[in-house]
């Protein structure tokens, strides 16, 4: 899942439509355009010098494995390129929230492993934690999950250098349906236990607990929160190879994330809570 060498959004004249423009023609590589470039003007003078000296930048950043260089240079709707050179360096994470929108229990998976991180026990330690990758991905969290985080830590909370917010790529990959919907699609199922629960009941869930110290209702609650921050690897994965079929990019489509492994892990987690 390669994909940033076919970026040609690498300077401030080159948007979309000259990209999809560029990919027409049948320029499918950075090199593909240094070779035109050296035949004849590709799109102007001017265009074509910003580009031929912006993509021997990417090309060493992304040889160094800069991603605060390419991060600057790639503009942020497209930082979702970025990603399948970086998948080591991203963290996967989902907020639940009570009703006054204060985090209850955050869900992480990233390098080192899973997480569950609940107000009153753990909460304290997601900035560390969050702060060691440097990628973020999200559902709405552009909106809600990390405005969300950033309150209730009162400001003192990390910035990511990428965050990819898997609401906007859904968008550009023309699914339909939110991330359940787009799960479904995927044949990403869920435990039978956990079918039909939503957001309201997460709110349900966390009162029980902390009200009653049900631990079936903060079980259920926790595994629930990981399910969305695991999906959303294996959503990320299969949204960015539609949206490369759409783009008419020539790209071997490779299997996507299994969980198979993280699952154990969930429920290791699950037990020792």
């Amino acid at each position: 899942m390669e994909f940033l060498p076919r970026t040609f959004q690498l300077t401030k004249g080159v948007g979309p439509w000259r990209e999809r423009d560029l990919w027409a023609r049948g320029l499918a590589s950075w090199e593909d355009f240094e070779r035109a470039a050296a035949m004849d003007v590709v799109m102007s003078k001017r265009l074509d010098a910003e580009l031929l000296e912006a993509i021997p930048q990417a090309r060493a950043a992304l040889a160094a494995r800069a991603l605060p260089a390419l991060a600057k240079l790639v503009p942020a709707r497209e930082h979702w390129r970025l990603y399948g050179h970086f998948v080591d360096r991203a963290a996967f994470f989902d907020i639940e929230a009570d009703g006054d929108n204060v985090p209850t229990v955050v869900g992480v998976m990233d390098g080192q492993g899973v997480a569950t991180f609940r107000r009153g026990h753990s909460m304290k330690q997601l900035p560390e934690r969050l702060a060691a990758s440097p990628i973020w991905v999200t559902f709405n969290g552009a909106a809600f999950d990390v405005p969300v985080l950033r309150q209730a830590f009162e400001g003192r909370f990390p910035e990511p250098l990428v965050h990819v917010d898997l609401r906007f790529l859904i968008r550009h990959a023309k699914l339909k349906g939110g991330l359940k919907g787009v799960e479904e699609t995927l044949g990403l199922q869920r435990p039978p236990h956990l079918k039909g629960v939503k957001g309201f009941d997460a709110i349900r869930l966390w009162r029980e607990w902390n009200q009653s110290g049900d631990k079936q209702a903060l079980r259920i609650l926790v595994e629930y929160n990981l399910y969305d921050a695991i999906n959303l690897r294996s959503v990320l994965e299969w949204t960015a190879w539609r949206a490369a079929e759409l783009n008419a990019w020539e790209v071997d489509r490779r299997p996507i994330f299994e969980r198979g492994d993280v699952l154990y892990d969930v429920s290791r987690l699950l037990l020792a809570l």
